[in-house]
């Protein structure tokens, strides 16, 4: 998805050294065309910037901080100049107050003798000047910036230095024990990475971790990432929450290498003002999720039950989208421009995600090279390709074409190429009952009552077993529901909801059998024992009141748990891994 960063500029001026105004109009959505005398030393464009959103991917700005992407904040000569064919380097001027500290992949200048003479460049009262610089145009444009009141955070992994720099969006206080649980984490993680692909050629590896009331994300860099988690994952007891937080930061770190370093051929070059499509999300995304939580497990940061916990989540999500039979893994990548980032009340019934589902898929193929191998799995693939295609290598860059070479050449890889076409290519659920099999388990539905809040499951106002502590069947409607205020609100209806077409998103459900639905929890209780029986519904549709008389479903059984010991190849997927 485009993201038009031009929408949050405004208040353009253009001048020249001497500050006389020059001319400029916009070209196209996101370019401004400058008429500059010829020759010229120097054209000065001053505009605002405003930084409203909250995510990992854009700039904030509050009292409390600043978020800095680059490729929000700065035009980039195109044309005219000699940067815009060489590309850098580039120099970096921030006016920050007093207190505040900058956490960044960008290298620190040494030598003010550097910075373009200009008064732009002066120092603002009440603010510390610090300046930075890119080397060329991709490292200005990754070199993501935080800056805040809060302290930088280091610890020495294999002679690499590792930031840490936080922020609570509501200023709440964040314990000293949290942030050694934080950097110990990193320190295992990144210690397992490099058992597995070589300490990295990186002077420094910072991570922006943001703590949130709801939001969530992470975005990789060459030598930092920003992620992002709700509060409550630092907080003693929040096991989930946790598990969450260190599956994110070991994800993003593994994009060190599957992403940053190792990254499509037509990723080599590339231009921002277009999309770029591919069809391999599958191996980038659902690959490096695949890894990061093996590494997870390996690295100690995760228990073996932390694993099998997470792994029934995403069973869960799996098993809730029906959109296997309409949409490949390879499709899905291609077309993530108009679906994952612009989804819809209906997009988990012709859709497929490559993050979760192709993790799975890369889970069965890991299985079978293990069975084939008698041990050895699918972390040989990510490290054959770094070596034989990361940017440092003769080939850089790959296709499919060299991931298939590269599995022929894996330990149980040889003519796993037509199975690696069926997972990816083919419009179906991947064999995972026979995975499990392989490592020794069996998929078994959930004993245990409880929730599942992901914003997949469809079944946000339910006990996921169907029962409640009295073992009464607690009746299932397959709706997600938003909270507003005190109503709740329709956003999604499952397939096989009872409700199908006669319930709409957008619908307000204000009660069932004239008992008033204030919130989840108050649904939930109404659903009590009344799984199989009739009820009737009212809603809110624009305004107007409609009662609806349907029959309660039972909620979905889910072979979603992995239960047994496991075998030997259990053993060697959730092992550490062996320094090389």
């Amino acid at each position: 998805m485009i993201r038009e960063p031009f929408r949050y500029v405004r208040e353009i001026t253009v001048e020249d050294e001497d500050g006389k105004p020059l001319k400029w109009r916009r070209s196209g959505v996101d370019k401004v065309v400058v008429s500059a005398r010829d020759p010229s030393n120097c054209v000065v464009i001053r505009y605002q910037v405003l930084c409203p959103e909250l995510s990992v991917r854009s700039n904030h700005l509050d009292s409390s901080h600043l978020h800095l992407m680059p490729p929000f904040t700065w035009f980039l000569p195109t044309k005219g100049c000699e940067w815009a064919h060489e590309g850098g380097p580039v120099s970096i001027t921030l006016n920050l107050p007093h207190e505040w500290s900058v956490a960044t992949q960008q290298s620190q200048l040494t030598s003010l003798d550097e910075l373009p003479k200009h008064q732009a460049w002066s120092q603002l009262d009440g603010c510390t000047m610090h300046h930075f610089c890119g080397e060329n145009r991709d490292e200005l444009l990754d070199g993501v910036i935080e800056a805040n009141t809060n302290q930088l955070h280091s610890i020495e992994v294999q002679g690499i230095p590792h930031h840490l720099k936080l922020w609570d969006a509501g200023g709440h206080p964040i314990s000293p024990d949290a942030i050694d649980r934080i950097l110990s984490s990193i320190d295992k993680i990144a210690s397992e990475c490099y058992a597995l692909f070589g300490v990295p050629d990186i002077a420094d590896y910072t991570v922006i971790l943001h703590l949130t009331g709801t939001l969530r994300g992470g975005l990789e860099h060459m030598r930092s990432q920003t992620s992002m988690v709700r509060r409550e994952a630092i907080w003693p007891g929040a096991k989930d929450e946790w598990r969450d937080l260190v599956s994110l930061l070991s994800h993003e770190y593994v994009h060190l290498w599957n992403v940053k370093n190792l990254r499509p051929k037509k990723f080599l070059e590339f231009d921002l003002s277009v999309e770029q499509p591919t069809e391999l999300l599958w191996w980038f995304e659902g690959g490096t999720s695949w890894l990061g939580d093996v590494v997870c497990v390996r690295s100690g940061v995760w228990s073996e039950k932390d694993y099998r916990d997470d792994f029934k989540r995403k069973m869960k999500r799996h098993l809730l989208v029906c959109g296997h039979e309409s949409q490949s893994l390879a499709e899905s990548s291609h077309e993530a421009w108009i679906h994952l980032y612009r989804g819809h009340a209906y997009s988990s019934e012709s859709q497929v995600s490559y993050y979760n589902d192709a993790e799975l898929a890369l889970f069965c193929l890991d299985a079978e090279m293990r069975r084939r191998s008698g041990g050895a799995g699918l972390e040989q693939l990510f490290r054959e390709l770094f070596n034989r295609h990361g940017l440092q290598s003769e080939s850089p860059g790959i296709e499919e074409a060299e991931i298939k070479l590269a599995l022929g050449k894996c330990s149980g890889g040889a003519r796993l190429g037509g199975y690696l076409d069926e997972l990816i290519h083919q419009r179906s659920r991947p064999p995972m009952a026979k995975a499990a099999q392989t490592f020794g388990l069996k998929l078994s539905e959930d004993t245990k009552a409880g929730n599942d809040d992901s914003p997949d499951t469809g079944l946000a106002s339910e006990k996921e077993s169907g029962t409640d502590g009295n073992d009464e069947k607690t009746g299932w409607l397959g709706v997600k529901l938003s909270e507003r205020g005190n109503t709740l609100v329709i956003s999604k209806v499952e397939a096989a909801s009872p409700l199908r077409d006669i319930i709409i998103p957008d619908d307000e459900l204000i009660a069932l059998d004239g008992i008033r639905t204030r919130s989840r929890k108050s649904l939930k209780a109404t659903l009590r024992g009344k799984a199989g029986a009739a009820a009737l519904i009212t809603v809110s549709r624009q305004d107007s009141i409609i009662e609806i008389p349907t029959i309660v479903g039972e909620t979905p059984k889910h072979l979603a748990t992995l239960t047994g010991n496991g075998n030997r190849l259990w053993k060697a997927l959730i092992s550490p891994e062996s320094p090389k």
